[in-house]
Protein backbone atom coordinates (compact mmCIF):
# COMPACT_ATOMS: atom_id res chain seq x y z
CA UNK A 1 0.00 0.00 0.00
CA UNK A 2 2.88 2.40 0.73
CA UNK A 3 4.24 2.34 -2.85
CA UNK A 4 0.80 3.42 -4.09
CA UNK A 5 0.72 6.35 -1.64
CA UNK A 6 4.26 7.35 -2.63
CA UNK A 7 3.29 7.23 -6.31
CA UNK A 8 0.19 9.39 -5.70
CA UNK A 9 2.26 11.92 -3.72
CA UNK A 10 4.73 12.13 -6.61
CA UNK A 11 1.93 12.71 -9.13
CA UNK A 12 0.42 15.44 -6.95
CA UNK A 13 3.81 17.15 -6.52
CA UNK A 14 4.56 17.31 -10.26
CA UNK A 15 2.05 20.09 -11.04
CA UNK A 16 3.53 22.28 -8.30
CA UNK A 17 7.03 22.02 -9.74
CA UNK A 18 5.73 22.61 -13.27
CA UNK A 19 3.81 25.72 -12.14
CA UNK A 20 6.86 27.16 -10.40
CA UNK A 21 9.02 26.73 -13.47
CA UNK A 22 6.43 28.18 -15.89
CA UNK A 23 4.90 30.91 -13.71
CA UNK A 24 4.20 34.15 -15.50
CA UNK A 25 4.03 32.52 -18.93
CA UNK A 26 0.71 31.80 -20.58
CA UNK A 27 0.39 28.14 -21.56
CA UNK A 28 0.40 27.48 -25.26
CA UNK A 29 -0.85 24.26 -26.73
CA UNK A 30 0.94 22.05 -29.20
CA UNK A 31 -0.65 21.11 -32.48
CA UNK A 32 0.36 17.43 -32.06
CA UNK A 33 0.36 15.38 -28.85
CA UNK A 34 1.40 11.73 -28.42
CA UNK A 35 0.81 9.96 -25.10
CA UNK A 36 1.15 6.51 -23.57
CA UNK A 37 -1.32 5.14 -21.03
CA UNK A 38 -0.79 2.63 -18.24
CA UNK A 39 -3.73 1.69 -16.06
CA UNK A 40 -6.67 -0.65 -15.79
CA UNK A 41 -10.19 -1.45 -16.96
CA UNK A 42 -13.13 -2.59 -14.87
CA UNK A 43 -16.77 -3.52 -15.18
CA UNK A 44 -19.03 -5.43 -12.78
CA UNK A 45 -17.67 -8.84 -13.87
CA UNK A 46 -14.14 -8.31 -15.22
CA UNK A 47 -10.85 -6.57 -14.39
CA UNK A 48 -7.79 -6.12 -16.57
CA UNK A 49 -4.56 -4.22 -16.97
CA UNK A 50 -4.68 -1.62 -19.74
CA UNK A 51 -1.88 -0.09 -21.77
CA UNK A 52 -2.07 1.96 -24.91
CA UNK A 53 -1.27 5.10 -26.83
CA UNK A 54 -3.09 8.06 -28.29
CA UNK A 55 -2.43 10.82 -30.79
CA UNK A 56 -4.22 14.16 -30.80
CA UNK A 57 -4.24 16.66 -33.63
CA UNK A 58 -5.43 20.01 -32.32
CA UNK A 59 -6.79 22.07 -35.20
CA UNK A 60 -8.08 24.93 -33.01
CA UNK A 61 -7.09 26.41 -29.67
CA UNK A 62 -9.60 24.32 -27.70
CA UNK A 63 -10.64 21.56 -30.14
CA UNK A 64 -8.86 18.52 -31.53
CA UNK A 65 -9.31 14.99 -32.84
CA UNK A 66 -7.97 12.06 -30.81
CA UNK A 67 -7.17 8.53 -31.97
CA UNK A 68 -6.69 5.97 -29.20
CA UNK A 69 -5.42 2.38 -29.19
CA UNK A 70 -5.57 0.25 -26.02
CA UNK A 71 -4.87 -3.36 -25.19
CA UNK A 72 -6.76 -4.74 -22.20
CA UNK A 73 -5.50 -7.94 -20.60
CA UNK A 74 -6.76 -9.95 -17.66
CA UNK A 75 -10.37 -11.08 -17.91
CA UNK A 76 -11.01 -8.84 -20.96
CA UNK A 77 -8.28 -9.92 -23.46
CA UNK A 78 -9.23 -7.37 -26.12
CA UNK A 79 -7.95 -4.51 -28.25
CA UNK A 80 -9.76 -1.19 -28.56
CA UNK A 81 -9.62 1.68 -31.05
CA UNK A 82 -11.55 4.93 -30.54
CA UNK A 83 -11.85 8.10 -32.63
CA UNK A 84 -12.99 10.93 -30.39
CA UNK A 85 -13.42 14.67 -30.49
CA UNK A 86 -11.40 16.43 -27.79
CA UNK A 87 -12.37 19.68 -26.13
CA UNK A 88 -10.00 21.64 -23.86
CA UNK A 89 -12.22 24.06 -21.87
CA UNK A 90 -9.68 25.06 -19.18
CA UNK A 91 -5.90 24.76 -18.80
CA UNK A 92 -4.89 21.08 -19.08
CA UNK A 93 -8.44 19.67 -18.86
CA UNK A 94 -9.44 17.47 -21.81
CA UNK A 95 -12.97 16.10 -22.38
CA UNK A 96 -13.54 13.50 -25.10
CA UNK A 97 -16.47 11.75 -26.77
CA UNK A 98 -16.78 9.63 -29.88
CA UNK A 99 -17.20 6.22 -31.51
CA UNK A 100 -14.87 3.26 -31.59
CA UNK A 101 -14.73 -0.53 -31.62
CA UNK A 102 -13.14 -3.36 -29.72
CA UNK A 103 -11.93 -6.76 -30.86
CA UNK A 104 -12.17 -9.73 -28.58
CA UNK A 105 -11.48 -13.42 -29.19
CA UNK A 106 -14.51 -15.50 -30.08
CA UNK A 107 -15.51 -18.15 -27.59
CA UNK A 108 -14.28 -21.62 -28.49
CA UNK A 109 -17.18 -23.99 -28.97
CA UNK A 110 -16.65 -27.66 -28.21
CA UNK A 111 -15.83 -29.51 -31.43
CA UNK A 112 -15.44 -26.28 -33.46
CA UNK A 113 -11.91 -25.20 -32.54
CA UNK A 114 -10.81 -24.93 -36.18
CA UNK A 115 -13.84 -22.76 -37.13
CA UNK A 116 -13.19 -20.39 -34.19
CA UNK A 117 -9.51 -20.11 -35.10
CA UNK A 118 -10.41 -19.23 -38.71
CA UNK A 119 -13.02 -16.68 -37.65
CA UNK A 120 -10.46 -14.81 -35.53
CA UNK A 121 -11.86 -12.02 -33.41
CA UNK A 122 -15.27 -10.49 -32.91
CA UNK A 123 -15.73 -6.73 -33.45
CA UNK A 124 -18.11 -4.69 -31.27
CA UNK A 125 -19.03 -1.03 -31.66
CA UNK A 126 -18.74 1.30 -28.69
CA UNK A 127 -19.14 4.91 -27.66
CA UNK A 128 -16.45 6.47 -25.44
CA UNK A 129 -16.82 9.45 -23.11
CA UNK A 130 -14.06 10.56 -20.82
CA UNK A 131 -11.61 13.12 -19.67
CA UNK A 132 -8.23 13.76 -18.23
CA UNK A 133 -5.90 16.48 -17.13
CA UNK A 134 -2.46 17.11 -18.64
CA UNK A 135 0.04 18.73 -16.30
CA UNK A 136 2.52 20.51 -18.54
CA UNK A 137 6.17 19.85 -17.74
CA UNK A 138 9.24 21.49 -19.29
CA UNK A 139 10.24 20.69 -22.89
CA UNK A 140 6.73 19.73 -24.05
CA UNK A 141 6.21 16.73 -21.75
CA UNK A 142 2.90 16.07 -20.01
CA UNK A 143 1.66 13.73 -17.30
CA UNK A 144 -1.75 13.26 -15.74
CA UNK A 145 -4.74 11.10 -14.94
CA UNK A 146 -7.04 9.79 -17.66
CA UNK A 147 -10.53 8.32 -17.28
CA UNK A 148 -13.06 6.97 -19.79
CA UNK A 149 -16.32 5.08 -19.92
CA UNK A 150 -16.80 2.75 -22.88
CA UNK A 151 -20.45 2.04 -23.56
CA UNK A 152 -21.06 -1.18 -25.47
CA UNK A 153 -24.23 -3.18 -26.05
CA UNK A 154 -25.13 -4.54 -22.63
CA UNK A 155 -21.84 -3.50 -21.01
CA UNK A 156 -20.11 -0.43 -19.59
CA UNK A 157 -16.36 -0.49 -19.00
CA UNK A 158 -14.53 2.05 -16.82
CA UNK A 159 -10.96 2.76 -18.00
CA UNK A 160 -8.47 4.64 -15.83
CA UNK A 161 -4.76 5.32 -15.84
CA UNK A 162 -1.83 7.68 -16.02
CA UNK A 163 -1.01 9.35 -19.35
CA UNK A 164 2.59 10.34 -20.08
CA UNK A 165 2.93 12.36 -23.25
CA UNK A 166 4.85 14.75 -25.43
CA UNK A 167 3.52 17.75 -27.36
CA UNK A 168 5.17 19.22 -30.45
CA UNK A 169 4.46 21.51 -33.37
CA UNK A 170 3.37 24.82 -31.90
CA UNK A 171 0.35 26.39 -33.52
Amino acid sequence: MRPVLLFLALILALPISAQQEGSGNEQTHHRHHVAFLGGGSHNTKKDGDTFGADYEYRFANRVGLLTTYEHVGGDFREDLVAFTAAWHPWKGLRLVAGPGFDREPREMEAGHEHAAAEAGKRFRGLFRVGGGYDFHLPHGFTIGPDFAMDILRGEKVFVYGINIGFGFGRR
